[in-house]
């Protein structure tokens, strides 16, 4: 993966590789020498890779999420982590916003009837943000600025994390999980993909919702169980879906059932779905390597490293 020019100015000073395009044949020598490993979203650093990279020291996530490195076995032979998730907040919170309005205002369901011949309007009835409750799973990095945006519409914003507490302030409202399920007409999701977030949302959580809602995936696609998400959608009771990230990205890579569910997602009007995009702006791809950037630098300064000759 390519990283800002912005990352390699920062690292000026010190011996960088720079190999965007490199081979897995390439990378299985690089990496056995190598003592800062950066990585975007291609490549798992597993343990495996890890084993080879005898002098690695510190692993850099030019993203949000850890999903891509196996964290554990990093922990276990002492191999800090870094990621950039204020790096591209901004970004996710503001697609969130604008997927959140469109399924409320039957955006993506006007536009395909106007290319079908059909003009709808009272069909197409839009509901109001600033009446309805949002319900915000995960309230780190972007759970926060997403909360902040929301608070101007006027809508009432609740928040639960599994990990943080004492965040509640006049704006937003901390509550527990039954609340969220009590009380949400939108469901947000905003959480990093482990054990405690797998499938999270299913069959059983949806039937738990107290009221017909609109759920909103931004974070990772296996938080979510699609085949559950489309018996909701079936039911009524989810009243429209908008997905920035699938369980299997890899769309070349399909099993039939996986591309049985994704069909009916397309064709449904009251669906919308972007290429985990939701990080990813021109302005996000430039903040995430200064945050980066930041991290190993200042890391670095705490830990000399001697240059190779």
């Amino acid at each position: 993966d390519e990283v800002h020019p912005v990352l390699l100015d920062m690292l000026e000073n010190h011996s960088v590789i720079y190999r965007p395009h490199i081979t897995l044949a390439e990378l299985e020598i690089a990496i056995q020498e190598t003592t800062i490993l950066i990585v975007r979203t291609k490549l798992y650093i597993s343990a495996s890779w890890m084993a080879k990279a005898t002098k690695l020291r510190v692993i850099g996530r030019l993203g949000s999420g850890m999903d891509n490195i196996d964290t554990d076995y990093a922990e276990e032979h002492k191999i800090i982590c870094f990621n950039a998730p204020e790096g591209n907040r901004n970004a996710v919170a503001e697609q969130t916003v604008g997927m959140m309005l469109s399924l409320l205002a039957n955006i993506n369901k006007g536009h395909k009837e106007i290319l079908n011949g059909i003009w709808d309007r009272k069909g197409n009835e839009g509901v109001e943000l600033a009446n309805l409750c949002v319900g915000i799973i995960g309230y780190g990095n972007v759970g926060r600025v997403l909360a902040a945006k929301l608070v101007s519409f006027g809508c009432k914003v609740i928040a639960y994390d599994l990990y943080t507490s004492g965040f509640g302030s006049e704006n937003v409202q901390e509550v527990g999980l039954k609340e969220i399920q009590d009380q949400a007409d939108i469901l947000s999701l905003h959480v990093p993909l482990n054990k405690a977030s797998e499938a999270m949302i299913d069959k059983q959580f949806i039937d738990i919702m107290k009221k017909p809602f609109y759920l909103l995936n931004l974070s990772r696609g296996k938080v979510c169980v699609l085949a559950d998400i489309i018996g909701g959608l079936e039911s009524n009771k989810i009243r429209g879906v908008a997905l920035d990230v699938l369980p299997n990205e890899l769309l070349e890579a399909l099993s039939e059932n996986e591309k049985k569910e994704l069909a009916y997602l397309g064709g449904n009007n009251g669906v919308i779905l972007t290429p985990h995009i939701g990080g990813l702006t021109k302005d996000s791809f430039q903040e995430l390597a200064k945050v980066l950037g930041n991290k190993i630098v200042n890391w670095m300064g705490n830990h000399p490293l001697v240059n190779p000759k």
